[in-house]
């Protein structure tokens, strides 16, 4: 008796839904690629056979294939589309970062014109300060201000090399900064107008009423001054300038503004900004010009007539003595003859009148 095979070796081996798809996509594709031979061919030989059908054969097969084509190509279209896209994007990405890079450095620029023209007004406002009367010793640079125990203080970048000395006044674009208290040789330490050691001799501007800007020790100043000095009061806005009394401070300079007239004393505001002093004027203490003193008379000689001196006026000039008169000339005597002196002439006597007969 023979052995029957197995129950599945007898069945058929089963595709698989995937093997039939291929197989499928294989068939269609041959019967396509032979369609598309086959009427290739046939366009070849009515070309050859009748030209202007040929001709009118490939307008309508390009018209019944466009929007076939049309169809196909649109995931390739699609596709480049999406990548120019993308380029574009990468493009605005790396234009957008060099916008911001040159935004920065015009920023950076303007930042540095900006303050290149407010370091011009201040040397211009610091040149309008400037007198021809008084000496200029040197041109510093203040910073590093200092501010412990009612001390306002601050530090110059000019010292003994510069012919920079202590009680020297400071100028700074506003006005009157201060003076220079301590000088090494690079360097000056000034104290400032707030400090609390720190006494102005300044005037109102407006009425002229003299008075002194004393130093608060913060960032303000008091005005004192004799209240009887006039029927008028302070105002707000009044402007401070040093009045030159006691010298060391020329006269004219700009110093504070009053901003509270109420106040006992009058508080002012210092117009040279302490925290912001920049470049500075460092010049010779002021002195005030001497008063004219009359020179005292000469005293008079034995031979001359001077008269009484009115006060305040110059004295007259002294009447000069007589002169002896001038000896007459003679003729020189000739020579062997001799001549008695003038002295020993007798003078001569008028004539007699003859008598009368």
């Amino acid at each position: 008796m023979s052995r029957l095979p197995p129950p599945n070796r007898l069945r058929p081996a089963r595709r698989t839904s995937f093997a039939r798809r291929d197989s499928n996509l294989a068939l269609l594709g041959a019967l396509f690629a032979g369609v598309v031979i086959a009427f290739a061919l046939l366009m070849l030989l009515l070309q050859r056979v009748n030209p202007d059908l040929g001709t009118r054969m490939r307008g309508a097969t390009a018209d019944a294939l466009s929007p076939i084509i049309s169809v196909a190509m649109a995931p390739v279209e699609g596709v480049r589309r999406l990548g120019a896209l993308i380029g574009d994007h990468m493009n605005v990405v790396d234009k957008n970062r060099e916008l911001a890079a040159d935004l920065k450095a015009a920023q950076r620029r303007a930042a540095e014109t900006e303050r290149l023209a407010a370091e011009l007004d201040r040397m211009e406002a610091l040149l309008a300060l400037r007198r021809p009367e008084r000496r200029l010793v040197a041109s510093a640079v203040a910073s590093a201000v200092s501010a412990e125990a009612g001390q306002r203080q601050a530090i110059l970048s000019a010292g003994l090399s510069d012919g920079v000395k202590p009680r020297m006044p400071v100028i700074a674009s506003g006005g009157l900064a201060g003076r220079v208290t301590d000088v090494g040789q690079g360097a000056s330490r000034m104290m400032l107008l707030t400090d609390a050691d720190s006494r102005i001799p300044v005037k109102v501007l407006r009425t002229g009423w003299t008075g002194l800007a004393v130093g608060t020790g913060g960032t303000l100043l008091d005005f004192q001054f004799d209240i009887a000095s006039g029927s008028d009061k302070i105002r707000v806005g009044d402007r401070l300038v040093t009045s030159g009394d006691g010298g060391l401070f020329p006269p004219g300079i700009p110093v504070a503004v009053i901003i509270d007239a109420e106040a006992n004393p009058p508080r002012a505001r210092p117009l040279a900004n302490p925290t912001g002093l920049g470049t500075v004027m460092i010049e010779a203490p002021w002195l005030p010009p001497p008063s004219f003193v009359a020179a005292p008379p000469a005293a008079p000689e034995a031979d001359k007539v001077v008269p009484a001196a009115v006060p305040g006026t110059a004295p007259a000039a002294a009447t000069p003595a007589a002169k002896p008169p001038a000896a007459q000339t003679s003729t020189p005597p000739a020579a062997g003859a001799t001549t008695p002196p003038a002295a020993s002439t007798p003078p001569a006597q008028p004539p007699r009148p003859a008598p009368a007969r």
